[in-house]
C-alpha cells in the first residue's frame, strides 16, 4: 500500500472515530444513557405484528408504587371535586411488549386513563380493607417526557420517539352495558376490520392481554383491544401534505358538551380542549400552541351542508362523498347507533390542506353487532329499522345526503356489495374462534379481571337477521 493511501486510510479512520465520539457524547452528555430510551427496532414489523389478530400478544405496564399511589389519589380527588374520574394527568411507566415472535421493553412511556363512560379508578379499598382493582380504558404516549429540561438531548430524543410507528396507542376493555359484558370479546376489533374492508379510513385495531406491575406486584388486568390513535401520524400515513409539510385541520366530534349534529347552533362548541374544557368540535392539530381562535373551515362546511340546495349542487366539492356513502352503508350493517346518524357522536372531520374537501373518519366502534348502549332504541338490536334515516330531526348532513338520488343509490349499492363480499357471520366466527383459542385458557387460569370466557352471544342471529331484513327492504 502506498504512503498516500495509508494516509488517506488513517485520516478516514480518525474522522470516523471523531464522529462516533460525537454521537456517543450527544447521547450521554446529559448524564443519562439516552440510547436505552431510544427505539431503534424495525417498527414496521412491530406494527404489523401488533395488529395481526392471529398473533398472541401481551403488554406489561410497570409503575413505581409511589407513582401508582399518586395516580389513585389524584383520580379520587378529581371525583370528589367533579363527580367523575376524568383526570388526564400523564404518569411515567415502563412497558414490555411480547408476542409470538419477539419481546422488548420501552422505558419512560406516558400513561393516562381516558374516556368518560368507560373510565374507572384503577384501585379501590373495599369494606374489609382489601385492595380491589378495576379495568379502565387508557392510553400510552410513547413520546411523553417527564424529567428533562428543554433543549436537552434526552428531551429531544424522547419527544420524537415512536413505538410501532405510533406516538400513541389506546386500550379498551370488554365493555359492560346494563351489567352484561360483550362476551364475544372481539366485536370492536372486528368492526374496525369491516370498516377497513369497506375502504373507510379508520384506525387499526387488535387485542391481547394486559398486566400491571406495581412495584413487585403483578395484577392480571385482562383482555383489551389495542387501537391506533387518530393523530398527526395517522394524517401522515393517509393524506398528502402541502409543500411545507403542513396538513389540514382535524376535528374530533363527540357529544361532550352537546350532540355533534352539525347544526348551525355551533357557537361556543368549537375549540381546543384544555384540562378543564372539552369541546364538542375539538381541534386536534394546527392549534398554534393553543392560541388558535378561528375555525373557518369547519364553520363554512356546517353552513354549506345546512343549505340543502347548495349541497345538492356542490356536494362533490364539500365531502369525499364516495367514502361517506361507504361509511353510512357499513355503519348501518354493523348496527352502530352511537355515530353521526343516530347519536350525533364519535367521528373526525379532516379538511384537505389544499381545497378543504372533508374526509369523514369514524372512531369508538364498540356499540355494534347487536351489543352496546342504545340496543333497543331503534328496535330489534339494530336489525329491523329502515336502511335510510329514522330520526325526526336527523343531522343536516344525513338529510342532505339522502336528498340526492344518486347518493342514495350509491349507498344502497354499497350495502349489497358489502353483504356479498365480507359482511357475514362466517368471517366473524373464524376470527372469534382464533381469539378464543389464543387467549381464553390464560385468561381463566390466571383469573384475569373482567370478562375472561368467550361466548358468541347473539352474533350469528344478528348477522343473519340484519342481512335478511336489509335485502327484503331493498328488494
Amino acid at each position: 500500500m502506498s504512503l498516500v493511501l495509508k494516509r488517506i486510510l488513517l485520516i478516514s479512520l480518525l474522522c470516523l472515530s471523531i464522529s462516533g465520539l460525537a454521537v456517543y457524547s450527544y447521547y450521554h452528555s446529559d448524564g443519562n444513557d439516552v440510547s436505552m430510551y431510544m427505539n431503534i427496532r424495525d417498527q414496521s414489523d412491530d406494527y404489523d405484528r401488533l395488529f395481526d389478530n392471529y398473533n398472541f400478544k401481551t403488554f406489561t405496564i410497570s409503575f413505581e408504587e409511589v407513582i401508582f399511589d399518586e395516580m389513585i389519589t389524584n383520580m379520587d380527588n378529581h371525583f370528589e371535586e367533579y363527580g367523575d374520574y376524568v383526570d388526564n394527568t400523564m404518569y411515567p411507566v415502563d412497558i414490555t411488549y411480547s408476542d409470538s415472535y419477539d419481546s422488548f421493553t420501552i422505558y419512560e412511556v406516558g400513561f393516562r386513563t381516558k374516556s368518560t363512560t368507560s373510565r374507572n379508578v384503577l384501585r379501590t379499598i373495599d369494606y374489609r380493607g382489601r385492595e380491589v382493582y378495576h379495568q379502565t380504558t387508557f392510553q400510552l404516549q410513547f413520546n411523553e417526557t417527564f424529567y428533562y429540561e428543554d433543549n436537552t438531548n434526552m428531551k429531544t430524543i424522547l419527544k420524537t420517539r415512536e413505538v410501532f410507528n405510533l406516538e400513541q396507542l389506546n386500550f379498551e376493555y370488554s365493555q359492560l352495558y346494563d351489567g352484561d359484558y360483550d362476551e364475544a370479546m372481539i366485536s370492536e376489533t372486528f368492526t374496525h376490520y369491516l370498516y377497513s374492508e369497506a375502504d373507510i379510513l379508520v384506525a387499526n385495531s387488535s387485542y391481547g392481554i394486559v398486566y400491571l406491575k406495581i412495584g413487585e406486584d403483578i395484577v392480571n388486568y385482562g383482555f383489551f383491544s389495542y387501537i391506533e390513535t387518530i393523530d398527526s401520524e395517522f394524517l401522515k400515513n393517509n393524506f398528502k401534505s402541502d409543500l411545507g409539510g403542513n396538513y389540514g385541520d382535524l376535528y374530533k366530534v363527540t357529544d361532550t358538551q352537546t350532540v355533534g349534529d352539525l347544526e348551525l347552533d355551533f357557537d361556543g362548541y368549537i375549540g381546543i380542549d384544555t384540562d378543564n374544557i372539552r369541546y364538542t368540535y375539538s381541534l386536534r392539530n394546527n392549534t398554534l400552541d393553543g392560541e388558535r381562535r378561528t375555525h373557518s373551515s369547519l364553520t363554512t362546511f356546517i353552513e354549506k351542508i345546512n343549505d340543502l340546495e347548495y349541497f345538492k349542487e356542490n356536494y362533490e366539492d364539500l365531502i369525499d362523498y364516495d367514502r361517506f356513502a361507504r361509511y353510512l352503508a357499513i355503519s348501518f350493517l354493523v348496527g352502530n347507533t352511537d355515530d353521526l346518524r343516530y347519536n350525533f357522536n364519535n367521528y373526525y372531520l379532516y379538511f384537505d390542506v389544499y381545497d378543504d374537501l372533508v374526509t369523514f373518519i369514524p372512531f369508538d366502534l364498540d356499540n355494534t353487532l347487536g351489543f352496546g348502549k342504545h340496543l333497543n332504541a331503534y328496535s330489534g338490536y339494530g336489525t329491523i329499522y329502515s336502511i335510510y334515516f329514522n330520526l325526526d330531526n336527523p343531522s343536516p348532513l344525513i338529510e342532505s345526503f339522502f336528498s340526492v338520488d344518486e347518493l342514495s343509490e350509491l349507498y344502497e349499492s354499497y350495502i349489497l356489495e358489502f353483504i356479498d363480499d365480507f359482511f357475514n357471520f362466517n368471517t366473524f366466527s373464524d376470527l372469534y374462534l382464533s381469539a378464543k383459542s389464543l387467549y381464553e385458557t390464560i385468561l381463566t387460569s390466571e383469573l384475569h379481571l373482567g370478562n375472561n370466557t368467550f361466548d358468541l352471544r347473539n352474533t350469528e342471529w344478528y348477522f343473519n337477521t340484519k342481512i335478511s331484513n336489509v335485502l327484503a327492504e331493498i328488494q
